[in-house]
């Protein structure tokens, strides 16, 4: 009995290691990322908002207030393996309701009605370590929108 509960301690942290192992890689990785993305677009593009990089194409006309309804029209993209997990999706929610990705509503206040852009969300604000369809654990994601 005393080796049962033994082999399960040991396997249990083998996998707590490796999964401590693979988040570190994806911070190294994702840092790179980062910073080629950043450097791809020049230092004026995409200004960092609470862990999150936003690039505003058009600026929008009135801010948004508490239980306004938005409307989102946007891609999205994985930048580690490139994969686009949408294409023109319409997403409607009420402003200032959680119910977002992390990323999402740390971006929203810096947002207007109308405006047009990308967002850089690192992957502790996106998914985190959980797969998403066919959005790797890890994944930075990349959103190209328009908000109406």
């Amino acid at each position: 009995m005393k080796k049962i509960f033994l082999i399960i301690f040991v396997l249990t942290m083998a996998m707590v290691v490796a999964s401590c192992s693979k988040e570190k890689d994806a911070k190294d990785d994702e840092g790179e990322i980062i910073e080629k993305m950043l450097a791809r677009y020049g230092d004026t593009c995409f200004v960092e908002h609470d862990g999150v990089y936003l690039y505003l194409t058009e600026e929008g006309d009135t801010k948004y207030g508490n239980s306004d309804i938005v409307t989102m029209i946007y891609s999205g993209q994985t930048l580690q393996n490139s994969v686009t997990f949408a294409k023109n999706d319409t997403l409607t929610f009420v402003y200032g309701n959680p119910g977002l990705i992390s990323g999402f509503m740390k971006a929203l206040p810096y947002t207007k009605k109308n405006c047009k852009g990308q967002l850089l969300i690192p992957y502790k604000y996106g998914y985190g370590d959980r797969r998403i369809g066919v959005i790797e654990p890890y994944s930075t994601l990349l959103f190209t929108f328009e908000l109406k």
